[in-house]
């Protein structure tokens, strides 16, 4: 049994810069666009760094929760359901993935729901100086014995000192606190991180050139810059085509780039003969590289003068 993708979504409505409705959206579709209910879900993960009001208590995880209607009440045939914040940065979604696992892969849970994107504190949609896009995605995780799963997180981090990328300036904010956030940029370059990670994830995945030459391997990219996809595969050495972002006009949805990215490449087909699709995330301070195989490997026995042998194919 591996981990399994059952739906994804995404929301950027503009009737809403709401945090907490556009993840509530964004979920609801996920789980309209399969054949799982919201009595089914027994995790839900909240990644979203940028929120309403800058609220942190109660958790975030909880109010989207409660606005989906997932787990409020303990009923005869309905599954308990538990929620908590992951705050990782731009590669939230990616460590998610991976503390969803351990609960599948035990049984814990038959489904878990994970949300991310980010709103300006003030919940206006422009704000000078706040560099990402408002929105939300959402990803339903299962498990299916027709796939292979998802393979060990590779991450890197800046070198340097940890100093803070976002904050409020309590001094200059006054009573306004709570709209208020100041981010900073600057720190390594994110391509440098990006291919890093990648190619940390490519070496333990045994791929080559090769396979995302030939399609058999495909690279989703965030968009922390202009032009990062394309700059990134000229530094893998990779084709163009191979590389698939967010579409450009969607900015950089930050914790909600990685769903964009993978929805964006499944519409535009290039999925279809993929056997590896490498998730990656990534910001100027860390970078985490995912990789995920939507079907399960066919292995091939081989007997030679009475010696047994493996094959992945």
């Amino acid at each position: 049994m591996g981990t399994t993708i059952v739906a994804a979504a995404t929301n950027t409505d503009l009737d809403t810069a709401s945090y907490f409705e556009l993840a509530a959206r964004a979920a609801r579709s996920c789980l309209d666009d399969s054949d799982v209910s919201v009595d089914e879900v027994g995790m839900l993960i909240n990644v979203g760094v940028f929120r309403d009001e800058n609220i942190s208590e109660p958790a975030v995880s909880a109010l989207i929760q409660k606005r989906i209607g997932l787990g409020l009440e303990y009923q005869p045939g309905r599954v308990p359901a538990f929620s908590f914040d992951l705050m990782h940065g731009a590669t939230g979604l990616l460590h998610a993935i991976n503390t969803a696992e351990c609960f599948l892969a035990t049984g814990d849970v038959e489904y878990a729901l994970l949300v991310a994107g980010d709103t300006h504190p003030s919940t206006r949609r422009y704000v000078a100086g706040f560099p990402y896009t408002t929105g939300a995605a959402a990803l339903l995780l299962g498990s299916s014995p027709s796939t292979g799963g998802f393979c060990p997180l590779h991450s890197r981090e800046t070198s340097g000192p940890a100093d803070p990328s976002a904050w409020v300036n309590l001094g200059e904010a006054g009573a306004n606190g709570r709209s208020a956030m100041r981010i900073r940029h600057g720190g390594e370059d994110p391509i440098e991180l990006a291919a890093a990670a990648v190619r940390a994830c490519v070496a333990d995945e045994g791929l080559d050139n090769a396979d995302f030459a030939e399609g058999r391997a495909v690279l989703l990219a965030p968009a922390p810059i202009v032009g990062f996809g394309a700059s990134l595969a000229e530094t893998l050495g990779y084709r163009t085509e191979s590389v698939v972002g967010v579409a450009p006009a969607l900015g950089d949805p930050y914790t909600a780039a990685p769903v964009h990215a993978y929805l964006h490449a499944r519409e535009s087909g290039v999925l279809a003969a993929a056997d590896s699709v490498l998730f990656l995330a990534a910001d100027d301070a860390a970078a985490a590289c995912l990789a995920y195989h939507p079907r399960a490997a066919a292995v091939a026995t081989v007997s030679t003068g009475g010696a047994v042998w493996r094959e992945r194919g």
